[in-house]
């Protein structure tokens, strides 16, 4: 694997829950921190699942945000990736390719750690 090219460390800020349109749960984590060359960050992670898998261990997921820079400019940022339980532990693995606004593509390695309402990890050339 290669060098990371940076690092995030953000809090969570809230979790919402709702349904969608096909009847579906949808869970949607706010975060807000800083990135290596993104400054001040803040983002959901968005989990879609049918109500029968609301109890399971992985599957995908899906990032919007926006980052504003220390010139004060601002980058938005998508991207689809997953998700997996770490262990029987309330942390979980998320792994995601994105898309910046400014063209450039990285991907994502992270923890999110419940209990400590945390989501830390590297980021890398895409």
């Amino acid at each position: 694997m290669a060098d990371p090219v940076g690092t995030f460390d953000m809090k969570n800020m809230g979790i919402s829950f709702n349904t969608t349109a096909g009847g579906q749960l949808q869970q949607t984590s706010d975060f807000e921190g800083t990135a290596t060359g993104f400054g001040a960050v803040f983002g959901t992670l968005v989990i879609t699942q049918a109500l029968a898998e609301a109890g399971a261990t992985s599957g995908p997921c899906a990032w919007a945000g926006k980052a504003l820079l220390d010139d004060n400019s601002i980058l938005g940022g998508i991207g689809t990736g997953t998700w997996e339980q770490i262990g029987g532990e309330a942390r979980f693995k998320v792994s995601m390719n994105l898309d910046v606004s400014d063209g450039s593509k990285l991907r994502s390695e992270g923890v999110i750690d419940h209990p400590a309402r945390s989501y830390t990890g590297q980021l890398y050339e895409g």
